[in-house]
């Protein structure tokens, strides 16, 4: 497949809402397109992956379908859209051993997706496919399921609004010229791209990677904007981190400086006041994604003393983050013991809590508070 690219027809003066990375997780984005206020005269921009590891990728992508029909909405492919379409449309030969070994891997994985989804709501029970039953499965999702289909196949790859690109991995120039009728794949999965050197004179804005895969000096899920370089990386790790959350940008107009975008996110977590102050403290060791794997050492009570296999370093992390790989190894979930900087009144987003403290998120930054708190909704611990 081709690069396709899509120009935005903004007017001066309206007002730009960009997401990226919703992968499934319908009441985040709507919870959050509530709090932004968004309406009719808003133009909405969805850079990619729509669906996936999250609970509701069919309702999510029909949504989207819908708010398309009577709004200005722009949506760029993601790598994992992409990747999803393949296996479900694919015919060449062998086609129907990869789609049941993709719908075996989902089910261990995730335990939903899109695929598991549309089976689901149709009636067929993923565990009774075989290969002699699911080309006659497939053709009945190509044929109950041709709407969402067709919308996935015809989404461009980056999308255009004056002097800002969008596009889901990330691009090598935005000379667009030489970008056209290029293999999109490369543009969708770009690995590490904030890391690559590239400087733009628009501005390119990306999701993809999560971003608190960038920084190594604290658990950081808010967007990184880099002026000097002109990139905005936007992907909050919504569905990949226990921490993760959905960001969104806010363009007050299509012309409006990097400077003036504000952003806003949503994560679904409940939330506590804080009741005592807590100053901060670095981490003594932060496991990321890229190099999660330990070596479990000992338990007390909800506390695992694991040790980094890359460094030999050892750290006390919840058994909450901790998982199991169908290879034995354990790893561990974005996860560092640094203490938060908070203050009576801070509200605090709240990823695991026992009866001494909790690991949350104070503006997207995530640590642990040790004070005593009020909770909005008990109900939700």
């Amino acid at each position: 497949m081709k690069t396709i690219i899509q120009k935005i027809e903004a007017r001066p003066g309206q007002r730009i809402i960009a997401m990226s990375d919703i992968h499934g997780h319908l009441d985040n984005m709507v919870r959050l397109l509530e709090r932004l206020g968004y309406g009719g005269e808003d133009i909405l921009v969805l850079v990619g992956d729509l669906v996936d590891k999250g609970p509701d990728s069919l309702r999510t992508l029909r949504y989207i379908m819908q708010l398309s029909l009577g709004a200005q909405v722009y949506v760029s492919e993601g790598n994992v859209d992409g990747h999803r379409l393949e296996v479900l449309c694919d015919t060449t030969e062998g086609s129907a051993e990869r789609f049941l070994g993709f719908i075996d891997w989902q089910q261990a994985q995730w335990g939903c997706g899109l695929l598991l989804e549309m089976l689901a709501e149709l009636g067929i029970c993923a565990d009774q496919l075989t290969v002699d039953n699911v080309d006659a499965c497939r053709k009945r999702l190509w044929e109950y399921y041709a709407p969402e289909i067709h919308f996935l196949q015809k989404l461009p790859t980056i999308l255009e609004m004056d002097s800002y690109l969008f596009v889901h991995g990330g691009i090598p120039t935005d000379d667009l010229e030489k970008l056209a009728g290029t293999d999109r794949h490369n543009w969708l999965k770009n690995d590490c791209f904030l890391e690559k050197g590239y400087r733009f004179s628009k501005c390119v804005v990306t999701g993809h990677w999560p971003v608190s895969l960038y920084r190594h000096e604290e658990s950081n899920m808010k967007p990184i904007f880099d002026y000097d370089r002109r990139i905005i990386c936007m992907d909050g790790g919504c569905g990949l981190q226990a921490a993760g959350q959905l960001n969104a940008l806010v363009f007050a107009d299509k012309d409006v400086p990097m400077e003036e975008i504000r952003g806003d996110f949503q994560d679904g977590l409940p939330v506590l006041t804080a009741l005592d102050q807590q100053d901060g403290k670095p981490f003594s060791l932060y496991i990321q994604y890229l190099d999660s794997e330990v070596e479990w050492m000992e338990k007390q009570e909800d506390m695992v003393l694991c040790r980094q296999i890359s460094s030999g370093r050892k750290l006390w992390v919840p058994d909450y983050f901790l998982y199991r790989g169908e290879d034995g190894i354990w790893r561990v979930d974005n996860y560092s013991d640094a203490q938060l900087t908070v203050k009576p009144g801070d509200r605090i987003s709240v990823v695991y809590r026992n009866a001494y403290s909790c690991y949350g998120k104070i503006n997207g930054i995530a640590g642990w508070y040790y004070g005593r708190c009020s909770m909005d909704d008990p109900a939700a611990f």
